[in-house]
């Protein structure tokens, strides 16, 4: 795959992923910042964790390719995404399989 092409898949598992986030703040209204700290605390499903996910093996895909990911245009995920990449590469460099 090309780079360009990684990039526009990183792009476009970003855009899903806000619209979800977007959603599920607008469906909870006031109530959104309570179910988010419910769904951290317990083993409630959160419907985005799957699109976050596929984000994130987006973005690894593109830097298995040469991409630098300073350059993905992440917005206010850009920390929770780049913790989640360090934490894999943490897993697999201690002997946790690889993709």
């Amino acid at each position: 795959m090309p780079l360009s092409e990684a990039r526009q898949r990183v792009d476009l598992a970003y855009s899903v992923f806000r619209r979800c986030v977007e959603q599920e703040a607008a469906e909870y209204g006031e109530q959104y910042d309570e179910v988010r700290r419910m769904e951290d605390e317990a083993p409630a499903p959160d419907p985005c964790v799957h699109l976050f996910n596929e984000l994130v093996e987006a973005c690894l895909d593109y830097e298995s390719l040469g991409g630098n990911r300073d350059e993905l245009e992440l917005g206010e995920y850009r920390d929770q995404v780049y913790r989640r990449l360090e934490e894999l590469g943490r897993w697999e460099e201690e002997g946790g399989p690889s993709r």
